[in-house]
């Protein structure tokens, strides 16, 4: 995982904001999920494989956030992946996950399972009695799993153009009538997709990530970015070190003028976006002006061309290294 990923999950991290990000999905922004009912969860799941000689290997994967949430009605997990970069197998790398997230919760209740056999064969109690069927799958037919729900945060500046599902994975052919009988048994898994800089309606969201999620549709638009960190003063110029972290890899920014290593000291976020303008422009000038003399070179070695000079007499004459003016002519044929 990148550095800008980091950040980006522990600004999401924040349960307020986690809340935030799943009931603007989910629920079109109404307060379903409370951050008071969100509990961090060990982002690490494993599975035991076998291989072909019977040796056994252990997989592990990282969740980048992962929090169960005990609602009145049901528990669940919620999980988010950062990405900013397009990833062509997340169908797969999120069932994977997920997948591997359910073997965890059929380990640990069969574990707790047979723990209490062992503990109700020590002090003489009736020991439940197992079917074939429930002792073969180590899952007991009155076991449930947590159902798992998992989004892919996308704050590329690209739009998306991988797979949303297993389907869009599938390299299915012939007729149309074929494929469709295919498709239809074929296992699907969707994902979640949350594409940052092109959501729509961001006024589901709430608080600093409505501001955050609304400023992305900016970041190609320099002018456009300053003038709306603007009309949000009084947003931008006291963000907190968190948020202040996760802009700096949502606009690619090398660092943050003002910065200092106090997490706890607010950050003028307006005065970082005009610096960042102010080096742009300077960098474009800055671009004209090399291009104008690269121009200007190249027509010189275009005359001497026409007056029939060799390559080390055009270098000597205009003072410049053979191998630059061996390029323009190269250029210029």
């Amino acid at each position: 995982m990148g550095k800008a990923d980091v950040n980006v999950n522990i600004w999401l991290s924040e349960k307020n904001r986690f809340a935030n990000l799943f009931n603007g999905v989910i629920y079109g922004g109404e307060d379903v999920i409370l951050p008071e009912d969100l509990e961090e969860v060990n982002p690490v799941s494993s599975v035991n494989v076998k291989n072909r000689v019977g040796k056994t290997k252990s997989m592990k994967k990282y969740r980048d956030i992962i929090m169960r949430w005990k609602s009145q009605a049901t528990l669940v997990l919620l999980a988010n992946e950062a990405q900013d970069k397009i990833h062509y197998a997340m169908p797969h790398k999120v069932m994977l996950y997920d997948g591997m997230d359910y073997e965890t919760q059929i380990r640990n209740n069969w574990e707790c399972f047979t723990e209490g056999q062992r503990q109700a064969k020590k002090t003489g109690q009736t020991l439940e009695h197992l079917t074939a069927g429930e002792y073969l799958s180590r899952f007991r037919r009155t076991d449930r799993l947590t159902p798992i729900i998992s989004l892919v945060f996308y704050y590329g500046s690209e739009p998306w153009d991988g797979p949303v599902d297993l389907y869009d994975m599938f390299r299915l052919e012939g007729t149309e009538k074929e494929k469709a009988i295919l498709e239809k048994y074929l296992p699907n898994y969707r994902i979640n997709l949350v594409d940052a800089e092109r959501l729509e309606e961001t006024e589901r969201f709430s608080e600093d990530l409505q501001v955050i999620l609304t400023m992305l549709k900016y970041r190609k638009d320099k002018d456009g970015l300053r003038n709306y960190v603007n009309e949000n003063k009084q947003f931008f110029q006291k963000v907190d070190h968190e948020t202040s972290q996760a802009m700096k890899a949502f606009l690619n920014m090398k660092h943050i003028p003002g910065e200092t290593e106090n997490k706890e000291e607010a950050i003028n976020m307006c005065e970082a976006i005009q610096e960042m303008y102010d080096d742009g422009v300077r960098d474009g000038m800055q671009q004209g002006i090399q291009q104008g003399r690269d121009d200007l070179l190249k027509e010189k070695v275009k005359r001497k061309l026409q007056k029939q000079k060799s390559l080390e007499q055009i270098a000597d004459e205009l003072e410049e290294d053979v191998r630059v003016i061996r390029k323009i002519i190269k250029e210029v044929q």
